[in-house]
């Protein structure tokens, strides 16, 4: 009987891998056809490695599995076939190849241990505390249980199937890659970019300095100062992430990366406007907006600042703008300098002043030139009053005399 089920096999060689078909499974083995007349039981502690409660939970009727030729005859007179270890083969043979093809893993740890961290890529696999990227303490390694890390395997014992790998240089070769990848895919966005492109692009992230815009392929920095034509203390004053807005290109350094947008460009220029609204010797009303050491400025328009010097704050000598105004304060100045190319209004206070201190000087020189003096003005007005004041006086005597008169001639009638 032996030699009838010896002769059913073919010449299997021990550590041979050979397909074999599921034909039966129940809890505790599966019956796999290798292509005999015989099929051979394999239990299900050889299906898989770790505790296994049924040999359904690893294979089903129909599966073609690899199993290896653990001996070539068993107690049954059958060869003796795993999968577990078939299994592992076919592991620890891919784990040989990305170690000569220094390839890139990524593995779960799974444990501190003394000097270093155990991962798991199918076999434990220790990482030194040196070669791990992230600087840790030794006390600490226990943090980085249950991450996933990149590593690069280091060195291999074939014998005892032990692995020593690295994270450092995964981590560096990680690197590198992005680095490349960035660079090239610069090259293709500085290819197609020129100064001048307007794009509808959407603001990502807002920083003390200004904004960093999506424009498509790229992100682009607009500055503060390019956010609009008025002043902007902060950007986020102006923009949120998630705005959508219009801006232009404005410079490229492709050497570095950098965009240079700009969003106040493709807006108005309010200094055109304002060229066509006002001109030199106009007096306007305007709010003090700022007080600098050198004078105040006062906001004239969206976007358009008007500067008073210290020297026509006032025809008195002042040390200080806030001697004479305050932040807020609205003022009446007349223009005296309006540059829209340099983008310049000056604007006076003391000379409305001085020019109504002329015109009073000329009503002066006027009146005298006509012959009359203050005093004569005032002699003139002093003996109007006096003779405004006699005439109630007058008229009362003359109605005393006339009634003294009708009197009398009332007493000779009657003589």
């Amino acid at each position: 009987m032996d030699e009838a089920i010896e002769q059913s096999f073919p010449s299997f060689e021990p550590g041979e891998v050979i397909q074999a078909t599921v034909v039966q499974v129940d809890r505790d083995a599966a019956l796999v056809d290798v292509g005999t007349k015989t099929e051979i039981k394999i239990p299900k502690e050889e299906l898989a490695t770790g505790k296994i409660e049924s040999a359904t939970d690893v294979v089903q009727v129909g599966d073609t599995i690899d199993v290896k030729v653990v001996r070539t005859r068993g107690e049954e007179g059958t060869p003796v076939l795993s999968k577990r270890e078939a299994d592992f083969d076919k592991l620890w043979n891919s784990i040989v190849a990305a170690y000569h093809n220094k390839e890139t893993l990524e593995a779960m740890v799974e444990d501190a241990v003394k000097g270093g961290v155990v991962v798991n890529i199918g076999v434990r696999c220790f990482v030194p505390a040196s070669q791990i990227a992230r600087r840790l303490p030794p006390n600490q390694l226990d943090r980085l249980v249950g991450e996933v890390i990149p590593i690069k395997i280091i060195d291999i014992d074939e014998d005892k199937r032990k692995v020593v790998a690295s994270n450092k240089l995964a981590e560096e070769e990680i690197r590198k890659q992005r680095e490349e990848e960035e660079r090239q895919r610069r090259e293709r966005v500085f290819a197609t970019l020129k100064v001048g492109q307007r794009f509808k692009g959407v603001v990502k992230r807002i920083v003390s300095y200004g904004a960093f815009v999506d424009i498509g392929e790229y992100e682009g920095l607009l500055h503060i100062s390019e956010m609009s034509w008025a002043r902007v203390d902060n950007p986020r004053e102006v923009l949120k992430e998630g705005d959508e807005i219009e801006v232009v290109v404005i410079r490229l350094e492709p050497e570095n990366g950098k965009v240079a947008l700009s969003r106040r460009q493709v807006l108005p220029d309010p200094w055109q406007i304002a060229a066509q609204q006002y001109k030199e010797g106009d007096e306007i009303e305007v709010p003090i907006s700022r007080v600098a050491r050198t004078g105040a400025f006062a906001r004239v328009m969206e976007g358009v600042e008007a500067f008073l010097p210290l020297s026509e704050l006032s025809s008195k000598r002042v040390k200080s703008a806030d001697e004479v105004v305050q932040v807020g304060e609205t003022v009446k100045g007349r223009i005296i300098e309006l540059d829209p190319r340099r983008r310049r209004m000056v604007l006076s206070l003391r000379a409305p002043e001085e020019q109504r201190a002329v015109q009073e000087h000329r009503q002066r020189a006027a009146s005298k030139s006509s012959g009359f003096t203050i005093g004569e003005r005032l002699s003139t007005q002093l003996q109007q009053l006096r003779s405004e004041a006699s005439e109630p006086a007058t008229h009362q005597d003359s109605t005393e005399s006339r009634d003294s008169e009708a009197g009398n001639e009332s007493d000779a009638s009657n003589d």
